[in-house]
């Protein structure tokens, strides 16, 4: 999978949020390494409540959508016991064996992430999240230095059909998909005139649509559209240039930060784009998302 990793300075935009945080911000956070390795237990949204860690010990928890590789999705381990993993909760599960915290997946609607993120049933969403070109998202939560730059975006429609489409003009009339709350959704809005939106809170219901003829089609982050297309022949790619419309993922906390993670968040991004760990956390998630996708 072509990828592009970048380390990345926090931008104005979150030098301004912390401003109006009053600059508490990650004050309280430990960047320090523990000895104490984090073990990974996983659970539904509707059985984590409440404050969930804090900033030096305890549980880390994770909210993410696991509908989405190769960054989070499901399989079943050797015990036939469902598990979430992929490129996110990889890197969640190093944040907290730096914290010295033992990690927490918690699997949610994507639409839902950052509004339960900032009622505390998570500690940080990390979900392929960017920032968002409305501002929803930096408005509502704080951000991380970026720790994956996607391939461009695709549009995928039904194989045989993509060389009726030259430009995103061409999608006037038609229907497409993306998923709620999403980049990919302005993409959509914004950019494709005259296309009618299709929101969809799961990608799986997504590519379902498209495949039954519900839609005629998506636009999907590179990576994942990657992933879908291998595993169905009944798929392709438009050739459409949509370099213009990358945006370096982010791990998200609530506003201000409270439980000061920032620090240590940017710390665990900075170390695994420098020695190599996310190559490593990209290649295991590819290879267990083709394998996923193929059962």
């Amino acid at each position: 999978m072509t990828k592009k990793l970048l380390a990345l300075g926090l931008s104005l935009t979150m030098a301004l949020s912390l401003a109006a945080c009053g600059g508490n911000s990650g004050s309280s956070a430990s960047g320090s390494s523990s000895n104490k390795d984090a073990s990974t237990s996983q659970a539904d949204a509707s059985a984590s409540t409440g404050d969930t860690s804090t900033a030096t010990g305890g549980k880390l928890v994770m909210g993410t959508s696991a509908d989405y590789p190769p960054f989070e999705f499901h399989i079943l381990d050797e015990n036939g016991e469902d598990q979430i993993v992929g490129i996110d909760v990889f890197l969640g599960e190093q944040i907290a064996e730096d914290m010295g915290m033992e990690f927490e997946v918690v699997h949610m609607d994507f639409n839902n992430l950052f509004t339960l993120l900032n009622q505390g049933q998570c500690d940080m969403v990390i979900a392929a999240a960017e920032i968002d070109a409305e501002g929803v998202r930096p408005a509502s939560s704080d951000y991380s230095d970026g720790y994956y730059s996607d391939i461009p975006p695709k549009i995928v429609v039904k194989a045989g059909n993509e060389g009726s489409y030259a430009s995103l003009e061409d999608f006037s009339g038609k229907i497409v998909g993306a998923q709620t709350s999403t980049t990919k959704e302005t993409i959509v809005k914004e950019n494709m005139p005259g296309a009618e939106l299709a929101s969809m809170s799961s990608v799986i219901d997504l590519v379902n649509n498209l495949v039954y003829d519900k839609v005629d089609a998506l636009v999907l982050d590179g990576a994942v559209a990657d992933e879908y297309l291998a595993s169905n022949p009944d798929l392709a790619a438009v050739n459409i240039d949509m370099s213009g419309f990358v945006e370096p993922y982010r791990v998200w906390v609530a506003k201000c930060d409270p439980k000061g993670l920032l620090p240590s968040i940017n710390e665990t991004i900075a170390k695994v784009l420098s020695d190599g760990t996310m190559d490593g956390f990209i290649e295991e998630a590819n290879e267990l998302s083709s394998q996923a996708l193929e059962s």
